[in-house]
């Protein structure tokens, strides 16, 4: 009788174990910001601190644009299970919508849902709507596994100066507000012949916000409050240069 009791004792050590494995793996998953997972969850916003105590006169439009989509992965992690681009940059471009429409401003996406969209077409969404700014949001990948930190480019071109300037001063912006809000380093502001900078007719932005290849940045770009500092960050930076053009 001893030997059965300690035998139901041991299966049950088993079955609870794989269990608990089990529902380990389950958890794991979740954490991958795919787009049936998170991007569906209810997002909490931080209450909003008075950044500035002067109001939007106007509410400015401005056009985010989730990189990537569909057919495009764009660039992914080198782990198990699959961490792709092109959903956490709709993650962060929904949280960056919402932070922005607290603030008081308009925003439209280039895509809502996992999608490709033509480059010249994103460009041209903001440009048929006369949006006031355009920012584009990416995740980075190098052949070094030692690269890392947040860069955010601009086109300049002597053809409009003042826009190239405009684009510089939004850059910058976002920049200091995105390193402030999540401590990463920073890689600079960039001159970059990219096409959805280059093709629009506003003050336009591409941020970097991080190397999915760097397996420190990594693990924070798997915290969704991580993800949240970065939304948070470009949507301070936003309206710091939005209030210094009143």
């Amino acid at each position: 009788m001893s030997r059965f009791i300690s035998f139901l004792a041991c299966a049950f050590s088993v079955l609870s174990l794989m269990a608990f494995n089990s529902c380990a793996r389950r958890i794991e998953v979740v954490q991958v910001f795919e787009p049936q997972t998170i991007v569906e969850q209810p997002i909490i916003f931080r209450e909003l601190p008075f950044l500035n105590a002067t109001q939007p006169k106007e509410k400015k439009l401005i056009v985010i644009d989730p990189g990537h989509g569909g057919k495009d992965f764009g660039t992914e992690a080198p782990v198990k299970p699959s961490f792709k681009e092109k959903n956490l940059n709709l993650v962060t471009a929904r949280l960056l919508k919402g932070y922005l429409d607290q603030m008081g401003y308009r925003t439209l996406l280039t895509r809502n849902e996992d999608f490709f969209v033509p480059l010249d077409k994103r460009a041209s969404f903001a440009n048929i709507r006369n949006s006031d700014l355009f920012v584009s949001i990416h995740y980075n990948s190098a052949p070094s596994v030692n690269a890392e930190g947040i860069e955010v480019f601009y086109f300049r071109t002597d053809n409009d100066l003042m826009r190239a300037s405009a684009s510089k001063s939004l850059a910058d912006s976002v920049l200091k507000y995105l390193l402030d809000a999540t401590d990463a380093k920073s890689r600079g502001v960039k001159h970059g012949n990219l096409a959805v900078v280059r093709k629009t007719t506003m003050p336009a932005i591409l941020v970097e916000s991080g190397f999915l290849t760097n397996e420190k940045e990594l693990l924070k770009l798997k915290d969704p409050a991580y993800i949240k500092s970065i939304a948070w960050g470009i949507a301070q930076g936003i309206q710091a240069y939005l209030n210094s053009e009143l």
